[in-house]
């Protein structure tokens, strides 16, 4: 058997909290893509700032 890694809860929660992130700002530049460009710019920033984030892998500091 093979034993949990230390901090995995936190580290799936984290992971989990980032994708809902995106999740939200996608869906709200998706339902103002007809409509308010500037919505649909600051999602794609917010999604890019999520994204970016997780890309850099601090994971001593989302543990923090």
């Amino acid at each position: 058997m093979v034993d949990a890694v230390p901090h995995t809860y936190k580290l799936d929660e984290y992971l989990k909290d980032m994708i809902q992130m995106v999740y939200s700002a996608t869906s709200i530049g998706v339902s103002h893509i007809k409509d308010d460009q500037a919505a649909v710019d600051r999602a794609i920033e917010d999604s890019k700032e999520v994204l970016n984030t997780v890309m850099e892998g601090k994971v001593d500091e989302w543990l923090e």
